[in-house]
């Protein structure tokens, strides 16, 4: 018989601290002091080919069963899916493009290379963080505003999660009917490589995952080179990235309600349910889920487990779970973007 493995913060964490024992604590970042031990535990080997995705939600559920571990595990999964989807897509597309002149790929894989080593190796700990969402853009990439003139960027990116912490920043732009996405070096060697007149950054401190990092970021004329740009069109993989990021909050919420299935049948049996489902789901994907296979399980089916929490907290909707724990708000919480797919779904039946 197998035996579950030791879950993280329990095996590596300080008593009575959101931070680990060796490294870190609040000065040094939440995310960047628990970085190390991921990287350790193996919870990049999805993108570095090394698992399933399947093994990949399955990490994450066990690392949401500790509340500390909610935070942590929504940090990780949102660098994974979409920093890491960014980087799998420019990956592949350069090693699919034959036209690019020998010394300009030769640059870009390099860069490539080097951003990749943020996720095999633990020193000097990179995070990396992406910038879509703007003021008003209502979840449409054709409303975005972020623009490159003359190698200068600008723009105002309303809400990235890890941003506060990132070393680097895949900026989504647009220019004409595409989207390209560019790196933003914040940290540089440790050092900020961004002038006060570039910059003006704005904290997002929320009541759920308190210790997550998020920020409102407005660049003024920052530079961008040649090589600075990672992706030309960031276009339909939105939609991939974003699926990817709801199916992995199924995964936290599984692992979320774990202690409570222990006290209540009903949640355990919702519960069970759900994982049922995801296992069977993501069984039958091989390789990198794409968005085809993955919005044919969507909306990913919550609904029973989350109806039985309200049912044992005796409140009146899955909506008002947030006033029993912030962290519930994950989980009920609807933008613009995801009606939209929802949307998508029902012309699609």
């Amino acid at each position: 018989m197998s035996v579950e493995p030791e879950n993280l913060i329990l095996k590596y964490g300080a008593p009575g601290s959101s931070y680990p024992k060796d490294t870190g604590g609040p000065e040094a970042g939440f995310y960047r002091s628990w970085k190390p031990y991921l990287i350790k535990e193996g919870f990049y080997h999805f993108l570095l080919g090394l698992e399933s995705y399947l093994e990949f939600q399955k990490k994450l559920s066990h690392l949401a069963e500790e509340p500390v571990g909610v935070s942590l595990a929504l940090s990780c999964m949102v660098e994974v899916n979409v920093a890491g989807g960014i980087l799998l897509q420019s990956t592949d597309l350069l090693e699919q493009n034959q036209s690019l002149a020998k010394k300009i790929a030769e640059t870009k894989k390099r860069s490539l290379d080097s951003l990749w080593k943020g996720f095999r190796e633990g020193t000097p700990i990179r995070i990396y963080a992406v910038g879509v969402s703007e003021p008003g853009w209502e979840g449409k990439l054709r409303k975005l505003s972020s623009n490159l003139e003359n190698g200068l960027l600008s723009g105002t990116k309303s809400f990235i999660t890890n941003g506060g912490e990132a070393d680097v920043i895949f900026w989504v732009t647009k220019s004409g009917s595409e989207n390209p996405v560019y790196l933003v070096q914040r940290q540089k060697d440790g050092i900020p490589a961004i002038r006060e007149n570039q910059i003006q950054e704005e904290s997002f401190p929320t009541d759920f995952t308190h210790l997550v990092s998020h920020i409102k970021l407005t660049l003024c004329e920052f530079p961008i080179t040649e090589t600075d740009l990672v992706l030309e069109n960031y276009g339909k993989l939105g939609m991939e990235l974003r699926l990817k990021e709801l199916l992995s909050l199924v995964s936290l919420l599984i692992g979320k309600t774990k202690k409570i299935s222990l006290e209540d049948r009903t949640v355990a049996k919702e519960r069970e349910k759900l994982i049922e489902w995801r296992d069977s789901f993501l069984s039958s994907c091989n390789g990198f889920p794409d968005s085809e296979f993955l919005l044919s399980g969507f909306p990913y089916p919550t609904e029973g487990l989350l109806s039985a929490l309200a049912e044992h907290w005796k409140v009146t909707s899955p909506q008002e779970l947030k006033s029993i724990d912030p962290d519930y708000q994950l989980f009920v919480w609807e933008d613009s973007f995801t009606n939209y797919l929802i949307q998508k779904k029902k012309r699609n039946l």
